[in-house]
């Protein structure tokens, strides 16, 4: 994996078979962070191209920002697209990704304090409940997280699946956010089956800075969203979306897939810069935060 942030520092580094110098080579990254320790010479901030990097290197790439202590949260979102725009692939996420991407994934969820995901995503993309992984064990003991993620569902129906693994076998409780308006038969099952239910929206649907306020009240700071494209589109839409970690595939699929964001259009297009970018295999890898 090349660090590609900035274009032409690398590409000057690449040509000449040299290392890079400029400011992304061993001082501060993309995002802010510096490079510490053998990383410097070898990881996120080096010219090797062809070295898969350890999960170690991609933790300190993706790290969140620092919170101030009690106050707000960090809500970002993981998406894939295709060169043409599509979201999704015959209903799914999976033909689009690769393996660096899925590397990438679980880096992200080993990162986060919770998973926040769409009704539609968790029955379409089979979700189970996250799983602690011993590679991100010590990073998450010493930031005061749980073994694992939660996974939190955002559903105005509740129209799931209570049997699924990710309610019956979840190592934390699974959430579910929806609104005051929400059925109560299905509030019943959900928590019958073992899931705490939010309250995050006064009418049938969640309000987005609410949904976010709440998983922050409940020591979940570190947000991650995987969509799907509705939900994506309502955080959007809210400017409650502070970071985009978005996967562009060199795949093309034509067809009229959803984008990674759907919904009604904001008045004023939301300006993200770039924090950084990576390529593997031809897939590349960025990093926007809202300006």
């Amino acid at each position: 994996m090349r660090r590609l942030l900035p274009v032409t520092d690398m590409t000057a580094a690449e040509t000449e078979g040299g290392t890079a110098a400029g400011p992304d080579a061993a001082g501060p990254g993309a995002g802010g962070r510096a490079s510490a320790g053998p990383a410097a010479a070898s990881g996120p901030g080096s010219s090797a191209s062809g070295r898969e990097w350890s999960l170690d290197e991609l933790a300190d790439a993706y790290a969140y920002p620092a919170l101030p202590a009690g106050e707000g949260a960090w809500l970002r979102a993981n998406m894939v697209s295709s060169l043409d725009g599509a979201g999704q692939h015959d209903g799914r996420s999976q033909p689009l990704s690769s393996d660096a991407d899925m590397r990438i994934f679980g880096t992200l969820r080993g990162l986060a304090d919770v998973v926040v995901v769409g009704a539609e995503t968790v029955r379409l993309e089979g979700y189970r409940p996250a799983r602690a992984r011993e590679a991100f064990a010590a990073r998450r003991a010493a930031a005061g997280q749980g073994p694992a993620p939660v996974i939190a569902v955002v559903s105005a129906s509740l129209n799931l699946d209570f049997s699924l693994p990710l309610f019956t076998e979840p190592l934390v409780p699974t959430l579910i956010l929806t609104g005051a308006a929400a059925p109560p038969d299905r509030v019943r099952a959900a928590r019958a089956a073992g899931a705490e239910v939010l309250t995050a929206g006064d009418g049938a649907g969640v309000e987005p800075a609410r949904a976010k306020a709440a998983l922050a009240e409940r020591g979940l700071r570190r947000q991650l969203t995987e969509g799907g494209p509705r939900l994506l589109g309502q955080f959007v839409a809210a400017e409650t979306l502070d970071e985009l970690c978005l996967t562009v595939s060199p795949t093309m699929t034509a067809g009229s897939a959803q984008r990674i964001a759907g919904g009604p259009s904001v008045a004023v297009p939301t300006r993200f810069a770039v924090a950084s970018v990576l390529e593997q295999d031809g897939f590349l890898f960025t990093r926007y935060r809202r300006i």
